[in-house]
């Protein structure tokens, strides 16, 4: 998860930018609860977005209470206190770590390497507790790395093929313990979404990674720049209709404005942010041009 999941302020109405900010910054507690102030470092609004979807789906409902900010204690934040969905995500955000740090010292450049071995330790305790905890969760992303090496390691891979592995982990991990009706809703969500993730990554990096060698799905798709942003669009438009069309049919609780805004406005502005890199100026869409 990287950073493109998250919410778009300026469509917003101010009560429901404070609950997700809220919820933000109650899975940032989750993470320094239970596994130590340095593993807030590794938060993401993907993950937020994880447990807005969770706490959305589920029956327990979720109170807000007002709470200073231990890193700016001048500010007060709204709280969730429902444990339970904060703790699954904050076990994801260290489990996703470790395996990403693990698979940077061996896979990663020198200067990724030297970043990981630097870190490994502190990650190697956190994963360890993490795996106690939460042993289905590392089992859904630790056989969904497994999987990634062997894609990668094809000479040709299709951007579907490639997308799969982390599409599929997102979707596990959003639906792991509802029942039937809404862990096929939830499951079908998180994969969309999982999916438009990584392809906008493999988008965002391709240039970077055809100068390092390392790979990248899209390597042929860029041989005709021109038109590489026109078709990483339509991909990502179709994965977003498809998210969308999942999100329509989960019973929701509530937040549904929230998880609205992120999947069709969030993501829309993410994807926009990265592909004004490969066309003209004017031709990128101005209405997702707002901070």
């Amino acid at each position: 998860m990287l950073g493109y999941v998250k919410a778009f302020k300026p469509e917003m109405k101010i009560k429901d930018y404070e609950l997700y900010k809220g919820i933000y910054c109650s899975l940032c507690r989750a993470l320094g609860r239970l596994y130590s102030p340095v593993a807030q470092l590794f938060l993401s609004y993907d993950f937020a977005f994880a447990a807005v979807l969770r706490l959305a789906a589920g029956d327990s409902g979720c109170d807000f209470l007002k709470k200073r900010c231990p890193y700016n204690p001048v500010k007060k934040c709204m709280i969730c206190s429902s444990r339970k969905e904060l703790d699954l995500c904050a076990h994801a955000v260290i489990i996703t770590v470790f395996y990403k740090v693990k698979d940077n010292l061996h896979d990663g450049g020198i200067k990724s390497k030297l970043i990981a071995a630097l870190i490994f330790p502190i990650v190697w305790l956190m994963h360890k507790k993490a795996l106690r905890l939460a042993p289905e969760i590392d089992k859904i992303i630790g056989t969904s790395m497994e999987n990634q090496e062997e894609i990668e390691k094809k000479e040709t891979v299709g951007i579907d093929e490639a997308a799969h592995n982390s599409a599929h982990a997102l979707g596990m991990i959003t639906a792991l313990g509802f029942d039937k009706e809404k862990r096929n809703s939830l499951y079908n969500l998180g994969y969309m979404v999982g999916r438009y993730v990584y392809i906008l990554d493999a988008a965002d990096d391709i240039e970077s990674d055809i100068k390092n060698g390392s790979f990248n799905p899209f390597k042929s798709e860029y041989e005709n720049k021109k038109d590489f942003a026109e078709r990483v669009r339509g991909m990502l438009n179709l994965t977003q209709s498809n998210a969308l069309e999942a999100l329509d049919s989960l019973d929701k609780k509530r937040f549904e404005d929230i998880l609205e805004n992120i999947i069709f406005d969030g993501l829309t502005f993410s994807a926009e942010k990265v592909l004004k890199k490969y066309v003209p100026e004017k031709t990128v869409n101005n209405v997702y041009t707002v901070e």
